[in-house]
Order: C-alpha cells, then structure tokens, then sequence
C-alpha cells in the first residue's frame, strides 16, 4: 500500500476537512456503546464477586479463572482476534450485525445463573462479542472523524467506558437490599442496553475510508451522503487485506502493545478485583465500595473533559501522557508504603488513578493503536493490540488474588507504579505528535514519509 500524498485522495481530504455535525456524534455515540457494554459487564462482575463468591462457593482459584474468562481478559483476547481480519476484509459495519447479540446471549445466562459453570459460559460469551466490538468501534469511529476532530470524538470512545460502570455500580447500590439477586439485575441490564444498542446500530454507515481503499464506490457515496458532504467518490484501489501487512508496521507495534499492556494490567486488575481489595478497607461496607470505584471512572471523566478533550487536538500528546502516567505511578506509589486498608490511603490510590488516566493515558493508547496503521490493516492490527493487552490481563487475573493474600496489596502497588513510569519511557522514545493531522499525514510523519511496503520496494 502507498500511503496518498496531501490532495490525491479527494474523498478522504473532504472527511479529513468537513465540519464537525450532529450526524458525527450520533455515530460516534452509537459505536461507543460497545465500551459501555465492555466495562459495564467487567464492572458487573467486580461488583457481584462477592456475592458469587459467598453463593456459589467460590475458591480463590474459580475467581481468578472467572477474571481470566471474563471480558476482562482472555474471552475478550479471542474475540478481538477473530474480529480485526474480519473488520478489515468485510467492513467495519458488518460486525456490528451479529456482535451484540451474542453479548445479549451471554448476559442473559448469567442473570439466569445458578451456579458458576453458568457464570463461566455466560462471561466467555459476552467477552468474546466486545472483543469483536471493541476495537471494530474505534477504527470505524477514527475513520470518519475531521482530522482537527479525531481526539474529541474518539474520547468519546473513553467517556461511555466510564458511563456505563457508572449506571452498573449505582444500580449495585440500590440492589443490596435484594441481596444475591443483586447480579441478575446487573446483567439484565447489560442484556436490554445490548439489544436496544444493537436495533439502533442498524442506521451506522460504513466507514468511507474502508470502502475507499477497498474499491467500493457505492459504499463510499452512501457514507458521503449521509455525512453530507460533497467531493468526488473515486476509490484508491481495491487493497487486499493480509496478516503480512500488520506486520511490516514494526514501529507501531513495538508502541502500542507494551503502553497497552503496562496500563492494562493495573486497571484491568481495579475493573473486576478493585471491590475484592475493599474488603478490608475499614469501615467499607458493599454499597461504599461500590461507591468507591464510582469515584474512579467519575474523576476519570472530569480529567477527559477539563483536561484531554479541550488539549487532545491542540497540544503535544506525548505531554499529556507523560503528565498522565506520571500521576497514575504517583497513585499507586503511596499504598507500597502505607496500607490500602486505610480508608484515605484507598481514596488516594482509586481517585488519583481515575484522575490521571482520564488526563491522557487511556484516550491517546487508544489515539495511537488507530493512528499507526493504514485502513486496510487497521482493525486487524487493532484487535490485535487490543487482545494482547486483554491476554496479559487474563494471565495476571488468574494469579491476583493469591498474590493478595499471600503478599498483600503492596505488591499490586508496586506492579502499577513500575508500569506506569516504564509506560513514560517508551512513549518519550515513540510516541508522534499527532494533534491535528489526517491519518495518512500521521502515517507518513511516524514512519519517515513512506510507508513500509515502498520502503521495502525500494530496497529490492
């Protein structure tokens, strides 16, 4: 693949120049559900762990492997696998017609659960089908964004996976007094929220840059209409999708799997195991740790909005990074030393973290994994960044609470400082400015102005 010069591909300089409308945030919110649904059903499951725990007799090692089978982890890992070469080779709007209807399927037998073999299907189910989503959502959302736009849409992208643990947690704390039934509403509620989302996904377009690099003018006209914009619907080409071609973009890889996986870990552990650590938080009972972790996603979305999305597109975003990771290894260094079950040192660690994700961290891994590689490979090279991070966590979840109890917190502490300040190395080293660019300029900027495969070529 060649990657166009500025002004030779006249469809994608009008996406990349159109203003900013109503039809753009419908999408966007519309695509965004599927980080509603994938947190919400990671948080559902932090918030019932210990009812499941008590109710169905779970040992240390069943709540590990419900963590590691969870969207959390390694369901989540299989689904972003099988979906990125599909997303890529079909279309991006493809998957949404199947996608969510196994989540529904999913979350059903869990709300139906009555025992924790019911509990394991259920998850897998649901795990797999926001891996299909997940990463499918944001190429597509990336692909039909203005260039001066692409940081403010795809927050949105950060701000339904901070809503939707939000409406579950709250839904926890006005569920205790039902008592073990508590989940089953949770996970209904997942159930019709994937229903309703999946029957109003049905007006999505598919992504014009997709149908331009895959030849399908038809396609790309209708996307065009509907945006309401007008230019020329010429095609690049008709380029084929293959694992080969992931693979010749090094560069974006060596970035983006490890700042994945160095911030995956620690907020995939405080998605499903932050109300598991609460337990012995003084004076905590079930509604305030559920109260608790609200705090982290609220303060997360304060910093998206005071802080990221008037700066996404304006500033250096290896700054805002920097600032975020620093914050976040600040978080969790204070527990190394003092201990998490004091109420105003758990405070510290779950809001700062909260706070310092939402600045940059979180929003621009996902800015970069959309940003560094070409339409044809985008989804592919999405979901598999996407469920490396999600394998990693599965991995880590399995051995959580045996390093808990045998270690203690501590040790958790200690593991999400490192992260995050090995995460600022790398990004210092890697990272691009890419505020304000059309995603062909950011491609020809972060790889020395020529794509891999003319790089190549030429060394023939």
């Amino acid at each position: 693949m060649s990657i166009p010069s500025k002004g030779s591909d006249d469809p994608l300089k009008a996406i990349d120049d159109a203003r900013l409308s109503s039809t753009h945030y419908k999408w966007t919110m519309l695509a965004a559900m599927g980080d509603f649904l994938d947190a919400g059903a990671i948080v559902a499951g932090g918030a019932s762990l210990v009812i499941w725990e008590s109710h169905f007799a779970l040992t240390a090692t069943l709540v590990g492997l419900i963590g590691a089978l969870s969207p959390n982890a390694f369901a989540a890992w299989l689904g972003a696998l099988i979906a990125g070469p599909l997303g890529d080779r079909y279309g991006r709007k493809a998957i949404y017609t199947y996608d969510l209807v196994l989540y529904a399927i999913g979350t059903l037998i869990m709300t139906a659960a009555v025992n924790y073999v019911m509990l394991i299907i259920g998850y897998i189910m649901s795990g797999v089908a926001v891996g299909v989503d997940v990463p499918t959502s944001w190429s597509l959302i990336a692909e039909y964004s203005p260039r001066g736009s692409r940081g403010r849409l795809m927050s949105f992208t950060n701000i339904f996976w901070y809503v939707g643990p939000i409406v579950i947690l709250l839904a926890a704390i006005a569920t205790v007094p039902i008592g073990v039934n508590s989940f089953r509403v949770l996970f209904g509620i997942l159930t019709v929220v994937a229903a309703i989302t999946w029957f109003l996904r049905r007006s999505l377009i598919e992504s014009p840059r997709w149908a331009a690099v895959k030849g399908r003018t038809d396609v790309l006209k209708d996307a065009m209409d509907k945006l309401g914009i007008s230019a020329p619907t010429q095609t690049t080409g008709g380029e084929k999708w293959s694992w080969s071609k992931m693979f010749r973009y090094k560069k974006g890889l060596a970035l983006v799997i490890p700042i994945y996986i160095l911030w995956g870990i620690p907020a995939g552990t405080f998605g499903f195991f932050l109300e598991f650590f609460e337990r012995d938080v003084g004076g905590t009972t079930l509604a305030a740790a559920d109260l608790i972790q609200v705090g982290w996603f609220v303060t997360a979305i304060i910093a998206l909005l005071a802080v990221y999305i008037p700066l996404a597109d304006r500033v250096n975003r290896r700054t805002l990074y920097v600032a975020s990771a620093a914050l976040c290894a600040l978080s969790f260094a204070v527990p190394i030393f003092l201990p998490f079950k004091i109420l105003a040192v758990a405070l510290f660690n779950v809001l700062l973290f909260g706070f310092g994700q939402g600045v940059g961290l979180w929003p621009l891994n996902r800015m970069w994994s959309v940003e560094l590689f070409p339409t044809e490979i985008r989804n592919t090279a999405q979901g598999f960044v996407w469920a490396w991070m999600r394998f990693a966590i599965g991995v880590w979840s399995i051995f959580v609470p045996s390093i808990v109890a045998a270690i203690g917190y501590s040790a958790i502490a200690a593991v999400g400082t490192a992260f995050f300040i090995v995460s600022i190395v790398i990004v210092l080293a890697l990272a691009p400015a890419s505020q304000g660019k059309s995603l062909e300029q950011v491609l020809r900027d972060f790889y020395g102005g020529k794509a891999k495969e003319e790089v190549k070529e030429k060394a023939k």
